[in-house]
């Protein structure tokens, strides 16, 4: 799996995370600490590891299309920058901790926890970003036959009534 799909991947399952409502009462901050070591053992925080750089890639790309001259000096302003950014990613971190601690009890995280540690939960891991990469392709193919498909039977059965559409 490709970095950017693995970070767009990772970006899309975290929205879908902030998006849940949340309980109302605020975790502690060992929930959180909870949390945030089942987001470390699960994998989930290195698929946001190289989240800052790629970015800052992107950006240089941009600007030295039409500026290839200043390159030389981005890449020192970038460089001079990246703490600044890599401190935005760990708020990122502590924000997606949050959500899970929001939404699973102390005790059930441990129980996440235990799991990945488990040869199974590590081979889940392990796989994981290979098991996204498939199903992703799988999907996008399925998706594409299906309105294909749809598109196609509506024709049809819109002919039988006679309509060209």
């Amino acid at each position: 799996m490709t970095t950017t799909l693995r970070t767009r991947l990772a970006a899309a399952a975290f929205a879908a995370l902030l998006a849940t409502p949340a309980f109302a009462q605020a975790p502690s901050a060992e929930q959180i600490k909870a949390a945030r070591e089942v987001i470390e053992v699960s994998g989930a925080a290195d698929s946001v590891k190289d989240i800052v750089p790629i970015f800052m890639d992107e950006a240089k790309r941009t600007f030295t299309r039409t500026r290839p001259e200043i390159a030389k000096d981005l890449d020192e302003v970038l460089k001079a920058l990246t703490p600044e950014f890599t401190q935005r990613k760990e708020a990122l971190m502590t924000e997606i901790a949050t959500v899970y601690a929001q939404r699973f009890s102390p005790q059930e995280l441990s129980e996440i926890k235990a799991f990945y540690l488990t040869p199974t939960g590590k081979k889940l891991v392990e796989n994981l970003p290979g098991v996204l990469q498939a199903s992703y392709e799988k999907t996008s193919a399925w998706s594409q036959k299906m309105s294909q498909d749809i598109v196609a039977r509506l024709r049809q059965e819109m002919r039988k009534r006679g309509h060209e559409i």
